[in-house]
């Protein structure tokens, strides 16, 4: 069961805004189309940012997004008053900030409801806690680390057991090359079928000894994404999402 993340806005520094900030309109909707079909609780900001309402999203295409109206007409006056507004979401335990300048008086289906353009950019802000998907047999996923220039340091391919928008966990077979920790692996392919390849770095963190239930024992290692861009994070929740909705958890 996902934990709730808590609905507080965020500070952004200097570096959070190149680093977790998305660009694309295609990848915006996709987030916000994601959080609009959970129904999950978001929070909207006003004011003086210390007043705010929690609301749903009811809808979203490539124009805007509509949120449901508090029941309090004074709320609703000084929301659509308000010169700044901070939208406070989740998208697959990773908390989704923007900031508004203008909330519109709108319906949506017979719901009364704001209505705000589609955001310039927004924020995912990961922290320390990350859904992490168990890779489905029937569709497995692969990392190919490039271990060096040499033919004798060809490329290997490794099995993702797991993975999330913070790294991937890999099974180390004997005859695969020996992670180490500490270590990291610069332009590693992954495919994730239907969504596309993605290439990055990963840095190995740990080690650890597993024991099936029939007593085969194998390694897995724990791998953890530095400098992910934002596009292939993308790429990681939608791969994510889809693999939630075809129950393959």
């Amino acid at each position: 069961m996902e934990k709730d993340i808590p609905l507080k806005i965020e500070i952004l520094s200097g570096g959070d805004n190149d680093r977790h900030r998305i660009v694309s309109a295609k990848e915006i909707e996709f987030v916000l189309h994601c959080i609009a079909e959970k129904r999950s609780r978001v929070a909207l900001y006003y004011g003086n940012e210390n007043d705010f309402i929690l609301t749903t999203v009811l809808g979203v295409d490539n124009t805007g997004l509509w949120l449901e109206k508090s029941p309090s007409d004074a709320d609703n006056r000084r929301i659509a008053g308000s010169g700044k507004l901070v939208f406070v979401g989740s998208h697959s335990q990773v908390k989704i900030q923007f900031t508004a300048s203008r909330a519109s008086d709108a319906e949506y289906h017979g719901y009364p409801a704001f209505y705000f353009q589609l955001p310039e950019s927004i924020y995912r802000l990961q922290r320390r806690e990350y859904y992490r998907l168990i890779a489905p047999v029937s569709e497995p996923l692969r990392c190919v680390i490039a271990t060096g220039k040499t033919p004798a340091m060809r490329p290997r391919e490794m099995t993702i057991m797991d993975i999330s928008v913070g790294g991937i966990g890999l099974a180390c077979a004997e005859t695969d090359i020996e992670l180490v920790p500490g270590t990291s692996y610069p332009d590693c392919q992954i495919n994730l079928p239907g969504m596309g390849a993605i290439s990055g770095t990963i840095e190995v963190k740990n080690l650890v000894l597993l024991t099936s239930p029939s007593g085969h024992t194998h390694k897995r290692a724990g791998c953890e994404f530095k400098n992910l861009d934002s596009q292939s994070i993308v790429l990681i929740q939608r791969y994510v999402t889809n693999m939630q909705r075809k129950g393959k958890i």
